[in-house]
């Protein structure tokens, strides 16, 4: 992380000793998680299963609380729902009774932009992710990818300061999860926002991330946090090719597989 960044101000997410308990479960979701996502980054976050990545994303969404700790948002704790933060779960979760055109213009309706500000923005972003000539089809009559890039522009429209995915391509059959993640990546380069992004797919996390951070078996906690060296913009295809790729998956999935095999073992 460039010392240009740190000069930004307060870091855009901030986690400070945080545990996370749930009531009548026999050990925390998360203990003692310090982690810190500088503004304009893209961030990867990898476990085993059930070691809290999506309780992370839940609590800087202000969806869930610490038991103890604290958590920041540009400096301040998030306290109540996080109305800077942009949600994509594993699920697009469309409304179905709504349009694709209504459905991304969801977030502009509820700000009050007007009418013709927001019909325009609406038909970029259905431009910028190839939804053209599916305006007005509804969830129903799209494919798993195109609800997923609806769901996406939905997140993106209203240009918010955080976007949270939780495994947002999880569902997808390979080619189509490859050419989001390319889109995916297209999209966060023009925009630069900040971007947290939780995965179990190693290439993904490298492809996509300036920094993955490795989670533990749970109760989760941070292991490692490691920088991807690559520059932008990139190319999925040919990325994959590189020697510095495979050495950084060998690193990561090393560590991995000593996750997995503790589970396995308790």
């Amino acid at each position: 992380m460039s010392t240009n960044e740190r000069d930004l101000g307060p870091d855009a997410l901030r986690f400070e000793n945080v545990t996370l308990e749930f009531p009548g479960a026999h050990q925390p979701a998360i203990e003692d998680i310090s982690l810190r996502v500088a503004r304009r980054r893209f961030v990867a976050v990898i476990g085993p299963s059930g070691c809290g990545k999506s309780t992370i994303l839940n609590l800087a969404a202000g969806l869930l609380a610490p038991t103890r700790g604290g958590v920041y948002f540009d400096g301040e704790p998030v306290t109540a729902v996080n109305s800077h933060a942009a949600y994509v779960t594993q699920k697009a979760n469309l409304l179905p009774w709504l349009s694709v055109r209504s459905n991304i213009g969801l977030a502009l309706k509820f700000r009050n932009v007007p009418r013709r500000e927001r019909d325009e923005r609406i038909a970029h972003w259905i431009k910028v992710v190839g939804l053209t000539g599916f305006e007005d089809h509804y969830p129903r009559e799209l494919s798993g990818g195109m609800q997923k890039r609806c769901s996406i522009a939905r997140a993106l429209i209203y240009d918010p300061s955080i976007v949270l995915m939780d495994e947002p391509f999880g569902p997808l059959d390979a080619i189509t999860r490859l050419k989001l993640q390319q889109e995916l990546l297209n999209l966060w380069e023009e925009q630069q926002g900040t971007l947290v992004f939780v995965t179990h797919d190693l290439n993904e996390a490298i492809y996509l991330a300036d920094e993955v951070v490795v989670m533990s078996r749970g109760p989760g906690t941070v292991r490692r946090v490691l920088q991807v060296p690559f520059e932008r913009p990139r190319n999925i295809g040919t990325l994959v090719e590189s020697r510095e790729f495979s050495e950084i998956y060998n690193d990561l999935w090393s560590l991995f597989k000593s996750e997995i095999d503790l589970s396995d073992a308790v």
